[in-house]
């Protein structure tokens, strides 16, 4: 075998731009997904930058209030932009955020047995509901229980002796 030196004139390479594949909203949105699954911010903006430009930033400027060349300074590479302007922008792309466990949610635990209501309401008295439908103690507050203390008026106040 012979080695070859390759000149950039025999090789040709394109620019890759992801915005010539996201042509679907599906595609939209598995980019974003992907894009969220890296746990990169930086990386976050660039994609969803890539979804507006495929969209068209005009139009995704207008539906989300932002002009034009504000949007051009939230995509920057380098911005830092509130959530509320990203929420604002996925709402204009017709996406919104959902959220989910990173790890299976364990199955919660069965109720222990019902204990008295006085244990359950440790030492504060305890009121029925009016409702018959219900049978369940509701606890009082303890301010119903509290008596106040009258307030003092301007006359019945020390004065300072002189």
């Amino acid at each position: 075998m012979t080695s070859r030196k390759f000149s950039s004139g025999d090789l040709q390479v394109s620019v890759f731009d992801p915005v010539d594949y996201l042509d679907s909203d599906q595609a939209m949105v598995a980019y974003l997904e992907a894009a969220f699954e890296e746990n990169d911010p930086a990386f976050l903006m660039a994609a969803l930058s890539d979804v507006i430009r495929a969209r068209g930033m005009a139009e995704v400027a207008s539906k989300a209030g932002l002009g034009r060349e504000s949007l051009y300074k939230t995509l920057k590479p380098g911005a830092e932009p509130r959530l509320g302007t990203i929420l604002r922008l996925l709402g204009a792309l017709g996406i919104r955020l959902s959220i989910c466990p990173t790890r299976a949610i364990r199955k919660p635990r069965k109720p222990a047995a019902a204990k008295p209501a006085k244990s359950a309401t440790k030492g504060r008295s305890v009121r029925k509901s009016a409702s018959p439908q219900s049978s369940v103690a509701k606890p009082r507050s303890r301010k119903a229980h509290e008596k106040k203390a009258p307030a003092k008026t301007g006359a019945a106040r020390s004065q300072p002796s002189a």
